[in-house]
């Protein structure tokens, strides 16, 4: 059996495609401890904005640019710049991905 440490892991789930990405952190939220501070719903927005959000994705620019620097990054091929530009990226992904788990499970709550 292969065990993986906590950074494997993280590492492993940011390569993950987008709607991937949010399943698994949906997923873990759902799994978490009684004890573990549930996600936060969005207030002051209207349910267009959660929509909105809920839909929103990385900046094609961005996008783009990160899957080249996950391409490099398994081939063993990143400059230190090159690996800050692709935390950099992953953080602003990992930002969105918050944000859209946060409205999606808002909208969830207003239609329960």
């Amino acid at each position: 059996m292969v065990t993986l440490d906590f950074q494997q892991v993280l590492e492993a789930a940011r390569q993950l495609p987008q709607p991937s990405r949010i399943r698994l952190a949906s997923a873990l939220l759902e799994e978490s401890a009684p004890d573990t501070p549930r996600l936060q719903p969005l207030t002051g927005l209207s349910e267009a904005e959660l929509r909105a959000l809920a839909e929103s994705a990385l900046a094609p620019r961005h996008a783009r640019r990160l899957k080249q620097l996950l391409r490099l990054n398994r081939e063993k091929k990143l400059t230190r710049a090159l690996k800050g530009e692709l935390d950099a990226l992953l953080q602003e992904s990992d930002r969105v991905a918050v944000l859209k788990a946060k409205a999606s499970y808002t909208l969830e709550l207003h239609t329960a």
